[in-house]
């Protein structure tokens, strides 16, 4: 049994290997990494990775789990009190989400992960995005926020898609700083088909102020 000291140093050094994956997967896309590179700017052994990590998909299931729990917390933090709009609580998760890709390499790793041709190319990469957009949607459209066509989890699918596009072309482009404005873009496009004109006089579409 491991003591309280052991587990930390352990759950230090699983961290450590999967900001370093995050790093260079972000860099290289996952084809590209090598665990080797990822061993070296981690500061782990062959022996010390392969003690944490079976494999390379074992990693990227890891630096895809980032993702997934971004997005559970989103869930847990609309069960809580009706927001006064969720038309708001949607831009503004996109917002949150868009910050945390440009501070966190593991989450922009778990981007490129979900948008390259490759094993994550997958609809359980998009599960937790997916169910999340969906979610808030439906609650918008039961508070009236919607239009009488807006489907939640057909316009998930759209937003979703969407919001990797914008991700995809900024990667091409080079121009993840301009991320902020070009999510602000995608709102401007969007959001008038999906919400009611009484609902979007009253939406900020723009970033926040930081």
């Amino acid at each position: 049994m491991q003591s309280g000291d052991q587990a930390d140093r352990r759950e230090q050094t699983v961290q450590r290997i999967i900001e370093a994956a995050g790093i260079v997967i972000d860099r290289e896309g996952y084809a590209g990494a090598t665990t080797p590179e990822i061993q070296s700017l981690a500061g782990v052994s062959r022996g010390g990775f392969y003690h944490h990590f079976a494999s390379k998909k074992d990693l990227g299931d890891a630096v895809l789990e980032r993702q997934q729990q971004f997005f559970t917390r989103v869930a847990q933090d609309s069960a809580g009190p009706d927001p006064d709009l969720w038309s708001q609580v949607l831009v503004d998760v996109s917002y949150r989400y868009t910050a945390a890709i440009l501070h966190d390499p593991v989450l922009r790793a778990a981007v490129r992960l979900s948008i390259e041709p490759g094993p994550y190319l997958t609809r359980d990469s998009y599960r937790a995005p997916l169910d999340a957009v969906a979610m808030i949607l439906t609650a918008a459209r039961e508070a009236g926020e919607l239009q009488e066509h807006t489907d939640p989890d057909e316009a998930a699918r759209t937003l979703v898609g969407c919001y990797s596009g914008v991700q995809l072309l900024a990667l091409a482009l080079a121009e993840r700083d301009q991320l902020h404005a070009q999510v602000a873009a995608m709102w401007r496009l969007m959001m008038p088909g999906l919400a009611r004109p009484e609902t979007l006089d009253r939406l900020r579409l723009d970033p926040p102020t930081l």
